[in-house]
This record gives structure tokens, sequence and C-alpha cells, in this order.
């Protein structure tokens, strides 16, 4: 285990776990902070953006990065997210009422086969809320 990796979390008061796998030698070492908790399933959050936009990218849902999304008036919060957006200014501030977009367009069915198809988490897009990547049944480890 590498405990002084923990400093990479103490420093923010954050949860969370580290592992990297050096595969340049045949048998292959893990790196790991925290092993109990790199076992745990948890929501990709944020991080799911890149998959996501791939994702609306091949099925059509997103044209290129200069495609604007349009507010829709609604105060989200945070400033970054009350605004038109385009794909690089979604990416940049997580603007997740562009992704709830994105997952409308794509659906479920075709969320589950992209998924799958990368092999990521558990590649369930099920949620009775729009963000399965924030607070529904996605996980991953």
């Amino acid at each position: 285990e590498r405990s002084d990796w923990r400093k990479f979390f103490s420093e923010f008061q954050a949860k969370g776990t580290i592992v990297v796998a050096d595969e340049r030698q045949a048998d292959r070492a893990m790196l790991v902070f925290d092993p109990v908790r790199s076992k745990k399933r948890y929501s990709p959050a944020s991080t799911f953006k890149i998959p996501h936009t791939l994702f609306a990218l091949d099925a059509g849902a997103v044209r290129d990065e200069f495609q604007i999304f349009r507010w829709d008036g609604v105060n989200r919060g945070f400033a970054g997210h009350n605004q038109d957006q385009d794909l690089r200014s979604a990416m940049r501030n997580s603007t997740v009422w562009v992704y709830e977009l994105f997952a409308k367009e794509i659906g479920d069915d075709k969320a589950r086969r992209y998924l799958k198809k990368i092999d990521y988490g558990n590649a369930d897009p099920s949620t009775s809320n729009g963000d399965y990547w924030i607070e529904g049944s996605l996980a991953i480890s």
C-alpha cells in the first residue's frame, strides 16, 4: 500500500483512492492507496464527461465543439452553468444540464450498448433523475 499518497487527499480534506497498474514488466505491479476503498464501486460523476462526450458525438447528439446549447434560464446555483454552452464550456464547467440533453438524445438502450462496448463499470444507465452518471445506477471501481 502507498500510504504516502494519503497527502493528496488529506490536503483537501477529501476521501479517495489511487490505483496505478505498472504493466511495463511481465508481472504487473499494482500501486494502491486505500485498497479497501479501491474495491468499492462509486458513481463516476464528473469523470464520466469524457466517455459521455464521445458517446454524444458518435450518436449525433452533438455535431462538433462549436454547437451552441441554449441555456433555459433556470438558475442552477453556479454561474458557469447559467449561460449558453458549447462542448468546450460544458466540459470545462461540468454543465450537467448539457449532459442531461445528451443522455436524453442517446437514450438508455444506446447508452447501455456504449457502456458495454467500452466495458465501463456495471454498464447500467438506469435512473429516475436523468443523470445516471451522478445519481443513477452506473458505478465504477
